[in-house]
């Protein structure tokens, strides 16, 4: 048998795979022993990730809807009529009235060619799923440092002296990043972990804060003054290499040590104990969904703020780490934003550079992100999606339908037909991850070619054929159908991917991420304009209501939307459980395994009602994966990265029966 190599299509640890092909059929997967991240490892959802080709209700030729119901179409009817369609829609309504959002497993080349032909088409309406996840990480990270991405890569664990995670179970969501904690462990690295609830990568850690949830900002503003007026912060490195310390100062000295326990329920010896581990170099601190899908741009910015104030970022096993979610996550929020160009802030310079190498000149009006197009009165009236399910992922599921079947034209681009395909007047088939390629972007920089591995089915063909083809009708030239010609033109637009090679990216053994190949960012200067650093000025606003916090998120057996893994043999359909705490049901009167309604001022679920102390009091758990959580997740926004706050949702628990 041949062996072709690919990248996993799941989380955003991007595992190297090695595939067993013969006569177009894969036998075998097995981890890629020199994958210079996952180093020979795979998870459980990675071992059967080819299962998912094979699945039986794959979509194998274009269809589109007449009335009710959907009818085989040819590609160039489907393509004619889409180009027409879009053609008359910005001819009544203008450009602004058509978005093209794209889902976050889309490789580099595919996100960029898509959100190139939308400004072609003279609209910024262009976003991706890292809206919804870690948006709030990269403008934070952007504003204050220089890179909206992690500065240290996950090898620098192993260089660590401490390791904070916060809001992240690794052990769910990366499992494969398990392997790094527990070496780190064997070599003395404390791991510290800040959750609400009680994980399996918190049950492995040497200081687990329980915090209530969405009380972040105050806790890391209240370690911030206590490491001043103890005198734990690096003053050097404070004076030297970051701005408006003042200030920071004066906002954080009113935020006690004594009060942060009230409001974050976590005990001042705990809260003094990080305090004194973070003071030590070189720490890494980490965070996932549940810092950015909470208190969003604001809580990574205080949570940052304690990085700087110590000098642990540009040092050795010391720095910022970002767990992204999905295979190119980082990549999509690098190139695809309503309010940035791939090549910088959108204004007429960057415009006009923009112009020399696409033929056009894109509009420079800031456009609508997906949250404020799907969540808040629009006028869009064209939507295109490559590879994404919102009517399964966004909150306040009502309003997302809603919406959907108010389009005049949805056209809808993925390998099966999903909960959002249904609203569409157009399906397109594409391809699954191993029988296409291109490049992906994962949580620590690091950016790797993803090979073909088998041929797709029937009709099927890939995201660029499509956008190229429909970009022709439409009269458009300078689109590629080919992924390493358009790699070829994003290190022309992008800076940051300027300096890779394609050798690096099909090389799963060399460094390739960008900038430079660094392991750890900012080692003599920040990317900022000042080539400093600069405290971000944040105060915590207290969340209040009278009832139960409903928190969303992962479990290790699922992924997403499950609409890969649950075409996987075997797999077993999980029930809906709601996780309350024994004390919290003994108020309600509910037991283990009674089904309970749950209410939100948005809408209900009926779940399963699953007793444990992995919950705090006052709290709630539901799985994000589970279709009818977003019935009840209300479409609250940061105000900031307009990123819902899928973690923080005051619900209602009423037993049934």
């Amino acid at each position: 048998m041949e062996v072709r190599k690919t990248i996993c299509p799941f989380c955003g640890v991007g595992c190297g795979l090695d595939f067993y092909v013969e006569n177009n059929f894969i036998f075998r997967v097995s981890p890629s022993q020199e994958h210079i991240v996952s180093r020979g490892h795979v998870c459980g959802k990675g071992a059967v990730a080819s299962e998912v080709i094979y699945a039986w209700d794959r979509l194998t030729y274009p269809l589109k809807r007449v009335k009710d119901t959907f009818v085989r179409t040819t590609w160039d009817e489907a393509i004619s009529d889409i180009a027409s369609k879009l053609k008359e829609i910005r001819s009544k309504y203008g450009s602004e009235a058509i978005a093209f959002y794209g889902g976050c497993q889309n490789t580099l080349e595919e996100g960029y060619s898509f959100m190139k032909l939308a400004r072609a088409l003279g609209t910024n309406n262009v976003d991706s799923c890292a809206r919804v996840c870690h948006e709030p990480s990269a403008m934070a990270l952007k504003e204050l440092v220089g890179i909206g991405a992690s500065s240290v890569t996950v090898s620098e664990i192993l260089n660590a002296r401490n390791i904070v995670i916060s809001g992240e179970s690794v052990t769910d969501s990366h499992p494969v990043l398990s392997q790094y904690l527990v070496e780190a462990k064997r070599k003395g690295v404390k791991i510290v972990v800040i959750d609400p609830r009680m994980t399996g990568t918190a049950r492995i850690a040497d200081l687990f804060l329980q915090i209530s949830s969405g009380t972040d900002i105050y806790l890391y503003n209240a370690v911030a003054n206590y490491l001043i007026s103890n005198g734990l912060y690096d003053s050097k490195f404070v004076k030297e290499r970051v701005e408006n310390f003042d200030e920071f100062r004066e906002i954080v000295k009113s935020y006690t040590i004594e009060e942060a326990e009230r409001i974050t329920s976590v005990s001042k010896d705990k809260i003094i104990e990080f305090a004194r581990i973070i003071a030590n170099k070189p720490t890494i601190l980490s965070w996932g969904l549940g810092l950015t899908q909470s208190s969003g741009v604001n809580a990574v910015k205080a949570y940052i703020n304690l990085a700087l104030l110590t000098g642990n970022v540009g040092i050795n096993g010391g720095g910022l780490l970002v767990y992204r979610g999905q295979t190119n996550v980082q990549g999509s929020g690098d190139l695809i934003k309503p309010d940035v160009f791939p090549n910088g802030p959108m204004n007429e310079e960057n415009a006009k550079e923009l112009s020399k190498i696409w033929g056009f000149v894109p509009p420079i009006k800031k456009g609508l992100s997906i949250t404020e197009a799907f969540l808040r009165d629009s006028n869009v009236k064209a939507l295109f999606l490559m590879n994404y399910n919102p009517a399964f992922s966004l909150p306040n599921r009502y309003k997302v339908i809603k919406f959907l079947k108010s389009l005049e034209l949805l056209v809808v681009m993925d390998p099966f037909m999903t909960e959002t395909a249904k609203y569409a007047h157009y399906v397109l088939p594409t391809p699954l991850w191993a029988e296409k390629e291109g490049s992906v972007t994962n949580l620590d920089r690091t950016v790797k070619w993803r090979f073909k591995v088998v041929d797709p089915p029937g009709e099927v063909r890939s995201e660029l054929w499509i956008i190229k083809r429909i970009a022709e009708k439409l009269g458009l030239t300078g689109f590629h159908d080919d992924p390493k010609l358009v790699f070829k033109e994003i290190k022309e637009v992008a800076k940051l991917y300027s300096n890779l090679t394609l050798d690096e990216l099909m090389d799963y053994s060399v460094d390739s991420r960008y900038p430079d190949h660094e392991s750890s960012l900012y080692k003599d200067r920040f990317m900022t304009p000042s080539g400093k650093a600069k405290f971000g000025l944040v105060r915590y606003n207290e969340i209040s209501g009278d009832s139960y916090i409903l928190i969303t998120g992962r479990v290790v057996t699922r992924y997403n939307s499950d609409e890969l893994i649950k075409r996987v043999p075997g797999y077993r359909n999980f029930s809906s459980d709601l996780l309350i705490n024994p004390e919290d049901a003994t108020k309600l009167n509910i037991k283990d395994g009674d089904m309970v309604k749950v209410v939100s001022k948005c809408g209900m679920a009926v779940m399963k009602a699953k007793l444990t102390n992995e919950v705090k009091v006052g709290h709630t758990f539901a799985y994000m994966h589970d279709y009818y959580v977003n019935n009840v997740v209300c479409d609250d926004l940061d105000d900031i990265s307009k990123t819902p706050r899928y973690k923080i949702t005051f619900v209602k628990i009423e037993k049934l029966g």
